[in-house]
């Protein structure tokens, strides 16, 4: 949302393992921006996809968005985005690009986020292991043997038990599994204190989510898309993740996570307006590390 294209089309790039298709015009739309014309024709669907975890029985809520057919005739996977957990998907809405190279793009809603199908929602919904399983809910549901995975800021936690638990799946006979073709991680963190210490300080005790949560340069980005997802931060899930130690990813634990992920991955930060403090070590050679200074928290 901030010189953000060149970022952009590296995680189409990476995404889709083919050269890029959108122009960097269709890749500033949505968000306060003009559609491209060809947005306006594009198939989309919005489902509740019924789960349960730890006796909790509860819905997630998804978008897809492209045409099934053609995504057949390619013969690719689909992209699943995975966001921050505890805000609606508005404010990632502009990866909806990746639809121009025929592959759906899924978006995900966890249980937990305000104003979605839960009104009560349970503790054992709000742990990350919960939201993968809804990441395995929605793949089984929409019937998907193989995705590619985007996630960003707080949704990488989710994303990596879920690419975690598909590998090892993988290894058991007769275990379903959803095979991740590619993982890239975008500003990953996995509670407050793999933060800045300024934002850890904005953020207080509490972790009481924010604007400053979702920082950008682009007011019509603040006015739609960033608005529209942090109106649905009322949620206890958001909360309940940010103040968790148990997943968090700075030094070690980012490479920790990663164990037993086969999937090649991409992980990119911001400069100086991004909110993660980049100080991952030990990563193994599976991932190809990119640092966008010009950009800031958002994909």
């Amino acid at each position: 949302l901030q010189s953000l294209v060149p970022r952009r089309q590296a995680l189409q790039h990476f995404a889709l393992g083919t050269s890029i298709l959108a122009l960097p015009e269709s890749a500033r739309a949505w968000c306060g921006e003009n559609f491209p014309s060809w947005a306006y024709f594009l198939k989309w669907d919005e489902v509740a996809v019924p789960f349960s975890v730890g006796g909790a029985a509860a819905e997630v809520f998804c978008r897809i968005v492209g045409d099934v057919s053609r995504e057949q005739r390619l013969g690719a996977p689909p992209v699943l985005i995975v966001g921050t957990p505890g805000l609606s998907y508005e404010y990632m809405e502009n990866l909806e690009t990746l639809t121009v190279s025929d592959r759906r793009v899924i978006e995900v809603v966890f249980a937990g986020t305000s104003g979605s199908a839960n009104k009560i929602v349970s503790p054992a919904l709000q742990t990350s292991l919960a939201c993968a399983m809804q990441l395995e809910a929605v793949c089984n549901a929409l019937k998907l043997p193989a995705v590619n995975i985007v996630a960003h800021g707080l949704g990488a936690v989710p994303a990596l038990r879920f690419a975690q638990q598909q590998q090892l799946q993988r290894e058991q006979p007769g275990a379903s599994r959803v095979t991740v073709c590619s993982l890239t991680l975008v500003s990953p963190y996995g509670g407050i204190s793999d933060l800045k210490p300024e934002m850890r300080v904005s953020l207080g005790d509490k972790g009481t989510p924010r604007a400053g949560l979702m920082p950008t340069l682009s007011e019509a980005a603040r006015r739609s898309c960033v608005a529209d997802s942090m109106s649905s931060a009322g949620g206890p899930l958001l909360t309940a993740l940010l103040l968790s130690d148990n997943d968090l990813l700075g030094g070690g634990g980012l490479a920790q996570r990663l164990r037993g992920v086969t999937a090649p991955v991409l992980l990119t930060s911001g400069g100086g307006l991004d909110l993660v403090e980049a100080d991952w070590s030990g990563l193994p050679n599976t991932v190809t590390r990119k640092t966008y200074a010009e950009s800031g928290h958002f994909p």
